[in-house]
């Protein structure tokens, strides 16, 4: 039963990481300038964009190396 539970965690886990990567790249309102990485699910892979520094959502990374890693 535990290990039923384990592996239910696991693929729980693992789906979260991959909606992570099918979010909308968003700047967010504030107007900051910070270099950061974010999939695109429109080029299918991690690029470069501006974010503002607030908000946004979890599509944004500190190295393009990380994004790849989660998203790729």
């Amino acid at each position: 039963m535990r290990l039923l539970v384990f592996v239910f965690a696991l693929l729980a886990i693992a789906l979260a990481l991959d909606d992570i990567c099918k979010k909308e790249l968003e700047t967010g309102p504030c107007r900051a300038l910070f270099k950061k990485y974010g999939y695109s699910t429109k080029e299918k892979k991690c690029v470069e964009f501006v974010y503002g520094g607030c908000k946004g959502n979890e599509n944004n990374f500190e190295t393009m190396d990380e994004c790849q890693k989660k998203c790729s």
